[in-house]
């Protein structure tokens, strides 16, 4: 594996931030509330996770300037209710995450080719259009040129385009492109898969077997499931099956992801109701 592929896995993979496991939180249980969550919820949570108090509320207090969290404050005291914005954007990230490698997708064989030659003066806008263009599964196959085999994905990538204001600059194709042989090869030399399939089974080591010994333990392991689980999408295009190797790693642990939830997530859920609930 090379120092990029290394570099990827571990920003997929490694030491979750804070505001990861916030994150995760706000979108496996305070989304699914219609009330407002005090800070020591937080505390107790995310301390539970080995989060101290002093990083809890500075990462409250960014998620509230990012427009995630609107704070309210009763007395000396303050809780937290989750904006419109947020609501969105976690049920959105829930839906991909749980749909992912759990139902087989028919493949017309076409694919969205986008030509763009990024302006000197907008190289900022470079970083932006490999980081949103790589989560809606696009490959940069050499300079200038995405490739994606999803053609529902095309107003994903327009939308991108235009958020950064790069519409002009771009051209896009849909259509074929060679025989199923020779694009294994394409996908191969577009998508670094031994990256993708060493994340899957780090990810399955790490969860694989683990029983949790309270609800404050299912929380805690339930949150480290899905904090890991939803970060493979960056990594994972979400290829066609013609596109993949026989037995991809990528649907058993999907198989995993989803059993390990589901057993988890009413002990889970019911720490967090005790937590969120004390006054």
């Amino acid at each position: 594996m090379n120092r990029r592929a290394e570099v990827q896995r571990d920003q997929a993979l490694g030491v979750p931030s804070a505001r990861s496991y916030l994150l995760t939180v706000l979108g496996e249980f305070a989304v699914q509330q219609d009330m407002p969550i005090w800070t020591n919820a937080f505390i107790t949570a995310l301390g539970a996770l080995g989060v101290d108090e002093k990083t809890v509320r500075q990462t409250l207090a960014r998620s509230s300037a990012k427009g995630l969290l609107d704070p309210e404050k009763v007395g000396r005291r303050t809780r937290w209710h989750l904006t419109p914005r947020a609501r969105t954007l976690l049920r959105e990230g829930s839906q991909r995450i749980y749909s992912f490698h759990t139902r087989e997708r028919e493949w017309d064989q076409k694919w969205i080719i986008i030509l763009i030659a990024i302006p000197e003066a907008r190289r900022d806008a470079r970083y932006s259009l490999r980081v949103k263009l790589g989560w809606a599964g696009f490959a940069l196959l050499n300079a200038g040129v995405w490739i994606c085999p999803w053609t529902d994905r095309l107003g994903e990538a327009e939308s991108v385009l235009e958020e950064l204001s790069l519409g002009e600059v771009a051209h896009i194709f849909i259509g074929n492109l060679a025989d199923v042989g020779e694009l294994t090869d394409l996908a191969a030399e577009a998508w670094d898969l031994p990256t993708v399939e060493a994340a899957y089974e780090h990810f399955e080591i790490n969860h694989f077997g683990n029983m949790p010994q309270s609800d404050e333990d299912a929380f805690v392991q339930l949150t480290r499931l899905v904090n890991d689980w939803r970060r493979l999408p960056l990594l994972d295009p979400d290829l066609p099956k013609e596109l993949l190797p026989v037995d991809w790693v990528g649907t058993k642990a999907a198989r995993l992801f989803l059993e390990l939830r589901d057993q988890w997530k009413p002990s889970a859920s019911r720490w967090w109701k005790e937590i969120t609930s004390e006054l």
